[in-house]
């Protein structure tokens, strides 16, 4: 090979050796790599700007995410206490309407024997839901008549207890005698206003027709008395 056409170094040039074993020529040196310099303070400054603009800045809010309420139980005791509540009610009700049904029932035997001359007199009266008018001349006792008026009576007695007793006697339970009778005596006024005004004619009590105005208050105020007393002994019953 010419020596000028050689692309080794004159100081290197001459027959080619190939490595063995026993030859290992050095491997030439390489030139060192330059050293970057290090990054001056305002090229950092400068870099951030870059990277951030100032009409974009940086905002970091941590978003706090509120713990869940812990169930404090009212909701629930809520929600059980209106059954509850409805459920003493109505056997309030049933036990305090047939007290107030039996007692104005004597009531009005009393004041049909001395206004009508006839003790079922008043009570065949409300089976006029029923018969009509053939009720009022009624004047002896019967199952078509008698009957069927307490059968009434009583159911509609009841219904009174079922609403007083869920409305205020249950929630409000009287702590002497005369509040008691007091309330209960609101109950039968407002169950007798409601019978001779918003009531339909044929859906009223009907022993108006031979009661006189004192018969008719004596039989509404001993309602109100076995209304009290069968509200005090249906809740005494139940506090055993």
């Amino acid at each position: 090979m010419d020596r000028r056409t050689d692309p080794r170094p004159a100081d290197t040039q001459g027959p080619f050796v190939f490595p063995t074993a026993e030859h290992h020529p050095a491997p030439g040196t390489l030139p060192e790599a330059a050293a970057d310099p290090a990054p001056s303070e305002p090229a950092i400054d400068h870099g951030l700007e870059e990277t951030f603009p100032a009409s974009d800045p940086v905002s970091v809010s941590p978003t706090k995410v509120p713990p869940a309420p812990r169930s404090s139980g009212t909701d629930e005791q809520q929600a059980h206490a209106a059954p509850s509540v409805f459920r003493a009610a109505v056997r309030t009700g049933l036990i305090a309407g047939a007290f107030a049904s039996v007692a104005s029932t004597v009531a009005l035997a009393l004041c049909g024997r001395r206004d009508a001359g006839s003790a079922v007199a008043p009570t065949n009266a409300v089976s006029h839901w029923a018969w009509d008018r053939k009720a009022f001349v009624a004047h002896s006792p019967s199952w078509r008549h008698t009957g069927l008026g307490y059968v009434i009576h009583h159911g509609t007695a009841t219904f009174w207890a079922v609403l007083y007793a869920w409305l205020h006697a249950e929630r409000r339970p009287a702590r002497s005698v005369p509040a008691a009778l007091a309330s209960a005596g609101m109950a039968a006024a407002t169950a007798c206003a409601v019978d001779y005004t918003i009531t339909p004619r044929r859906l009223t009590p009907g022993f108006e027709h031979h009661l006189s105005k004192g018969s008719m208050a004596a039989v509404y105020a001993t309602f109100a008395v076995g209304l009290a007393l069968g509200c005090a002994v249906a809740q005494r019953g139940r506090r055993r």
